[in-house]
């Protein structure tokens, strides 16, 4: 289950974090406000999330985790 919470959003998991961070400075958003990241985080989580990890830079630890069974 994942450890974030957020009013409005519901729940996001660590991984959906990173891919945020990816998200807003693919974009050039830069929220200033919670109002601000709570909006950019509500249309991030209705997009499509592994267009955010494609192509980005990994870890050989990031590469076999997302392979690791839980």
């Amino acid at each position: 289950m994942c450890d974030v919470y957020v009013d409005g959003v519901g729940y996001v998991c660590s991984e959906c974090e990173r891919e945020f961070k990816i998200y807003l400075e693919r974009h050039g958003i830069h929220p200033e406000s919670e109002g601000d990241f709570r909006m950019a985080l509500k249309m991030f989580m209705k997009t499509e999330k592994d267009d955010y990890v494609d192509g980005g830079e990994m870890d050989l630890d990031e590469f076999f985790n997302q392979y690791r069974r839980q």
